[in-house]
């Protein structure tokens, strides 16, 4: 996620587009507050949920960034 925020910083900046990279900053935050509560918090399933849901809500906008920068790659390809 990193890397992709790196990129697509100097993509956006070339094509003149909204800073959506800071989505990847707030993934990144997620993702490490997931691992850690998997890591430290008592191993009950509710605390599992907890941590998936994080994971997932940190990909997700993860994934939004990567659409709304790298989204005319695959137009192009197709």
């Amino acid at each position: 996620m990193y890397l992709m925020a790196i990129l697509s910083k100097r993509l956006g900046s070339a094509m003149r587009i909204k800073p959506y990279f800071y989505l990847y900053y707030i993934s990144i935050v997620l993702m490490l507050i997931s691992v850690a509560y998997s890591l430290f918090a008592p191993h009950t399933e509710k605390g599992e949920m907890i941590a998936n849901i994080l994971f997932a809500i940190g990909m997700t906008l993860g994934l939004v960034a990567t659409i709304k920068y790298w989204g005319w790659l695959a137009k192009e390809l197709l």
